[in-house]
């Protein structure tokens, strides 16, 4: 059945392929995005955009008043762990926008939300590979603001008897075609680029003395694409959950490092620097729920994931 799918965060890296994926299975689109960290050049010109944040709650009952919504998907948020760490204030927005949000739901009775989580509940985890049992230990503000806004979601779903899926997602990586470059690089994949760009001096690999097959950190990444798959899936889904998003096979910082010169044909400037505290030497997503729950399985692997962000930085 196609639906009209309201999307915060819509012109942001992730919101904005989700955006063009649900236009080309046929729902109707609305997009609600501050364009704080999105860009107006990500927006779809087939979805109808409000410059709303979710904070301003006369605009957003506007954005609910002028368009029957049947579901949300929630990428909307600030996500800088670091700047979490020193603006306490500005971060808690996230849980206010979407405390905004779940009460417009309520009243205009849209049923179904698909939230943007993160990986970063689990704090520091004891476990390699990391289910959603797994205990929950926030050590950053950002955090903190994605786990409480799981467990709000989880409430308001009790109280008013709507559907929620909320996606733990662990390393997001790879373009989905729109060319998207971060404009303030955070995570390593752009950092690489950043540095082959010639944007940054070099690539730090922050210790090489971790129990791993080669002493450096291993993480998962997730294709953007194989993401978005994973929220089309989501809206179907008949049952409430919490779900990770990952591959289950982790690569290392070394091996990321080694087959994205291989993939590239570029050299890439690096070296090795003081492990950081509180970095787990794996870290990587069970995804057997997300197969039972949404049937879903990722399909692209590492090496796609650098080309295509490759090809976005560099054409």
């Amino acid at each position: 059945m196609m639906e009209t799918i309201l999307v915060t965060g819509g012109a942001g890296y992730i919101g904005s392929a989700a955006v063009r994926a649900l236009i080309e299975k046929g729902h109707d689109v609305v997009i609600v995005d501050n364009l704080s960290n999105g860009k107006k050049k990500f927006i779809d010109s087939r979805a109808k955009f409000y410059e709303v944040d979710l904070v301003d709650k006369e605009n957003l009952a506007k954005v609910f008043s002028e368009n029957k919504i049947d579901a949300v998907m929630h990428f909307a948020g600030y996500k800088a762990v670091d700047e979490s760490m020193e603006n306490a204030v500005k971060y808690s927005d996230n849980i206010t926008g979407t405390v905004n949000l779940l009460n417009m739901m309520v009243k205009y009775k849209v049923n179904k939300i698909i939230y943007s989580s993160s990986a970063a509940v689990y704090g520091i985890p004891k476990e390699f590979l990391v289910d959603e049992n797994c205990a929950l230990s926030t050590i950053n503000y950002y955090g903190f603001t994605k786990l409480a806004s799981e467990e709000m979601i989880v409430w308001y779903s009790r109280i008013h008897e709507f559907k929620y899926i909320s996606l733990r997602y662990f390393n997001v990586a790879g373009d989905a075609g729109l060319n998207y470059t971060d404009p303030d690089a955070k995570n390593v994949m752009s950092i690489i680029m950043e540095v082959l760009a010639g944007k940054r001096d070099k690539f730090v690999i922050y210790g090489d003395n971790y129990d791993t097959r080669d002493g450096t950190c291993i993480r998962d990444y997730i294709d953007i694409n194989d993401l978005v798959d994973a929220h089309i899936l989501a809206l179907d889904a008949e049952e409430n959950g919490i779900i990770n998003l990952g591959t289950s096979t982790g690569v290392s910082v070394k091996e990321l490092v080694d087959m994205t010169m291989e993939v590239t044909g570029k050299k890439l400037n690096y070296e090795v620097g003081s492990s950081r505290e509180g970095d787990p030497a794996g870290f990587v997503a069970s995804n057997e729920k997300a197969k039972k729950v949404l049937g879903w399985v990722p399909k692209r692997g590492i090496r796609e994931m650098i080309k295509t962000t490759y090809r976005a930085y560099f054409g």
